[in-house]
């Protein structure tokens, strides 16, 4: 019985790491941590000169620091700041010993670490100061990948008048530019190209800050401080007219009136270079709604919803707008007529139809020397069958008969506008129309209706006569 009860626990103790193996795939298959920056450390080798031993060892630790974080550190309150003025009034057996060491760094807050004295040197014949060199590790604050892309900033949304008619309602024009401001944010993060700078919430992020420089939080937190990116460009756009307003007539026979709507949304964006003040986009951007048939029955329309409407599309064709201007969407890969373009999100959209052109050589201005573009030649359509957040798939039609494709270098092919007036077909459903039987096309014509036995005239005949 010893036996197997020993046996039986070895099988068990064989088992349990088999059993824990899916937590242990699962738990790697976690998402990643997103990517905020991180405080590292950097070792650096600096010297500085002084009229006293504490002098010098001031003005190496000031250095060091300014070699690591010189583009965020301003030079004159370096001292202040880190407590560097510790070593002021001490001789040079204090400087070199260990405790100096950690005074440095708890003053410093942690940002200089592992402070090591190399050398020394007093007043001389060549040099009449004294010379300290230092070895130290730099708390360093390493922004995320992400601000390597261009940082934007999304400006104000102007609105020409503050409330807007929307059917039998107003909304405030404030609440519209809001809204906008979000939307726009929100899709030039989707699509993974910017960095969009937050310009909201200053008072929280300050309390954040004011918390590290108080001492309350680590004391490596410090380099955080000063990391403000500002911004490469600053969007901002001016609405003319955003509405959808009743239009009613009184009827002379009646007490009733004859009520219509009609309305839609026009407005002016620019993207502007922080660092030159050159707007090196700009656009105009309209749509108008269908109207409704005029009625007296009084029925209204449903205002919310088209606000959420004309907000969506005016959204929408601002980030195509941005897009179109900044990161032209292009076809990265091609398998015959099957493409996968560069941008999802909401540059595209699923269903729809676009104009798609073949570039051609680079032309410059013979006066300026400044690039005028590429030739565009147009190709084809693209139909958008599915969109990701960064990619979208799809196929081409109507290929013009004198383009060949696979002459065409990787990224030789852009999309343009959506072509409006004619629905998209997918692929799913152009192979399911081709097989469908010939009687049962939706493009045969009506049978003709024959007039009676009797010779009676058509009712077309007998049009005049109401």
């Amino acid at each position: 019985m010893a036996l197997f009860f020993i046996a039986g626990c070895s099988e068990k103790t064989a088992d349990a790491p088999q059993s824990q193996a899916p937590a242990a795939a699962s738990a790697s298959a976690a998402a990643p941590v997103p990517d905020v920056g991180k405080v590292e450390t950097e070792t650096v080798t600096a010297a500085g000169f002084g009229s006293t031993a504490g002098e010098a060892m001031l003005e190496a630790m000031k250095l060091a620091l300014l070699q690591v974080n010189g583009a965020v550190v301003q030079s004159d309150s370096v001292s202040a700041k880190y407590g560097l003025d510790v070593s002021l009034g001490q001789n040079s057996a204090s400087l070199r010993a260990n405790a100096f060491a950690e005074i440095v760094q708890q003053r410093s807050g942690g940002v200089i670490q592992h402070l090591r004295v190399v050398s020394l040197d007093e007043p001389g014949v060549i040099s009449q100061r004294y010379k300290a060199t230092i070895q130290a590790d730099i708390a360093k604050f390493k922004p995320s990948a992400d601000m390597q892309k261009l940082k934007v900033v999304i400006g104000p949304v102007v609105f020409a008048q503050a409330s807007l008619p929307m059917g039998d309602t107003s909304v405030p024009s404030r609440e519209v530019a809001a809204t906008l401001r979000q939307r726009v944010s929100d899709a030039l993060v989707q699509t993974g190209r910017f960095a969009v700078l937050d310009r909201e919430m200053s008072p929280e992020i300050e309390r954040e800050l004011d918390m590290i420089s108080s001492g309350q939080a680590p004391s490596a937190e410090l380099t955080k401080l000063s990391q403000a990116a500002s911004a490469d460009l600053v969007w901002s756009a001016r609405v003319s007219a955003f509405n959808y307003t009743r239009l009613a007539r009184q009827l002379r026979t009646s007490d009733r009136q004859l009520v219509s709507y009609s309305g839609g949304w026009a407005l002016s964006q620019k993207m502007v270079n922080v660092a030159t003040r050159q707007v090196l986009a700009s656009s105009s951007l309209s749509n108008t709604l269908p109207a409704t048939a005029p009625t007296t029955l009084g029925n209204g329309v449903d205002g919310q919803r088209i606000l959420n409407e004309m907000t969506d599309q005016a959204s929408k064709a601002i980030v195509s707008a941005i897009l179109q201007s900044t990161f032209p969407i292009t076809v990265v890969s091609r398998d015959g007529t099957n493409v996968v373009v560069s941008q999802g999100g909401q540059a595209l959209r699923e269903g729809a139809r676009y104009a798609v052109v073949a570039m051609g050589n680079e032309f410059k201005d013979p006066q300026t020397g400044q690039s005028l573009g590429r030739t565009e030649n147009p190709c084809c359509e693209l139909v958008v069958e599915r969109v990701t957040q960064n990619l979208s798939y799809g196929h081409l039609e109507n290929v013009r008969a004198n383009l060949n494709l696979d002459t065409l270098p990787m990224a030789g092919l852009q999309v343009r506008g959506e072509v409006a007036g004619r629905p998209a077909q997918t692929s799913q459903q152009a192979s399911a129309q081709a097989a469908a039987p010939t009687g049962a096309s939706t493009g045969a014509k009506p049978a003709k209706r024959s007039t009676s036995s009797a010779g009676a005239p058509s009712a077309t005949a007998q049009d005049d006569k109401w």
